[in-house]
């Protein structure tokens, strides 16, 4: 599951109790505080001079984090422990927040793919977040086009890092669901938020939602995506 908690939440907005009513085997947080004492557990980064970080949380599981120099606080890696996961290679995961203010969301996200390249060699990768661009390829009749640069990234996810779109992949002929209602155009189905999974796991993917209700609406303006595999 990956799920942007808005500024940390608050105790008005407190997304806790039902992050993990849910019982993710993985939460990859953005703009998320420590996860209160419980049954989640694992590693957590904090933005500079901000309330809140990017983490990344399993159930009563440990993990080994990664460090990704020069995104600390946005981007949050871990290596999971092989005989825990059924996995054929080494398993590396990756919480995301891409942060603004390099030029572009799509050459920010370049430059993190490029930190993550090296960790990611031989590897069964998995990337989750919020990242400020389309997490999956957009129809020519959306609303919101995907523009060139955007196709040129979700291609090399592709190809270079042989990943797919879980949402894209369970839902390959309609239009991106909405995970993100900012206030001022809460109707525009943005589609930033999502998990890329690797292709080799197709036939495992049993589902890939956004979680909505007017609960969750309250909660945050972005919505949960939970992918499930076999």
């Amino acid at each position: 599951m990956t799920y942007n908690f808005r500024a940390g939440g608050s105790a008005t907005r407190d997304a806790w109790p039902s992050l993990v009513a849910l019982r993710p085997d993985i939460l990859l947080g953005q703009e998320c505080r420590r996860p209160p004492p419980g049954e989640l557990r694992g590693a957590w980064v904090e933005a500079a001079d901000r309330r809140w970080g990017t983490g990344l949380f399993l159930r009563e599981r440990a993990i080994k984090r990664i460090e990704i120099t020069g995104f600390e606080g946005w981007v949050c890696g871990a290596k999971l422990p092989r005989r825990d996961w059924l996995t054929e290679r080494p398993l590396r995961i990756f919480s995301i927040h891409c942060p603004g203010g390099g030029g572009s969301y799509v050459k920010t996200m370049h430059q993190i793919l490029d930190a993550i390249a090296p960790h990611a060699v031989g590897m069964d990768v998995v990337l989750g977040g919020d990242f400020n661009v389309a997490a999956g390829m957009r129809r020519q009749t959306d609303k919101v086009p995907t523009s060139d640069r955007e196709r040129e990234l979700l291609q090399r996810l592709k190809r270079e890092f042989k990943l797919m779109a879980c949402w894209q992949a369970m839902h390959p002929r309609q239009t991106l669901g909405q995970t993100l209602r900012w206030n001022g155009n809460p109707a525009t189905p943005y589609h930033c938020d999502g998990i890329f999974a690797p292709l080799a796991w197709r036939k495992r993917l049993e589902t890939c939602e956004i979680v909505s209700s007017p609960q969750w609406d309250k909660l945050s303006d972005h919505n949960p995506v939970v992918a499930d595999f076999s």
